[in-house]
């Protein structure tokens, strides 16, 4: 998939995802367009390791088991966090009500967590400069 470099700092730049038509005829990943068939463009941070500059096109990719990790991070721990204060919750012989605001509340928090946690960290790399 193809971008185009918006700003560069620290190692890091943001790219804008160039999801048009002619995207789809070689690799690409659909996510731009899963569920719709809008086209547009999609603003992301990827590590900036070949020093592509303001206005480069670039090749992008995503890093290995990156989405899997994201997954994690994004569903998995939150999950278990609810889970697991519900079940505590349940072990003090809270009522129903308040085990399920337990669990509510463990979710925000590690919702927040993840959110500050996972502020600067990305899955995209510049594989190379157009």
């Amino acid at each position: 998939m193809y971008a185009e470099v918006l700003k560069s700092h620290n190692g890091k730049a943001e790219i804008s995802i160039l999801c048009t038509d002619d995207a789809e005829k070689g690799l690409h990943c659909g996510a731009c367009n899963a569920g719709s068939r809008l086209k547009g463009r999609e603003t992301v941070l990827a590590d900036n390791s070949i020093g592509a500059d303001a206005g480069d096109f670039v090749a992008v990719a995503i890093k290995e088991h990156g989405e899997l990790k994201a997954a994690l991070m994004l569903f998995i721990i939150p999950l278990l966090s609810f889970l697991s204060a519900i079940a505590v919750a349940n072990a003090y012989t809270l009522s129903l009500w308040l085990s399920f605001l337990c669990g509510l509340a463990a979710l925000s928090v590690a919702l927040a967590a993840l959110h500050l946690i996972l502020k600067k960290k990305t899955y995209y790399f510049i594989a190379g400069i157009k």
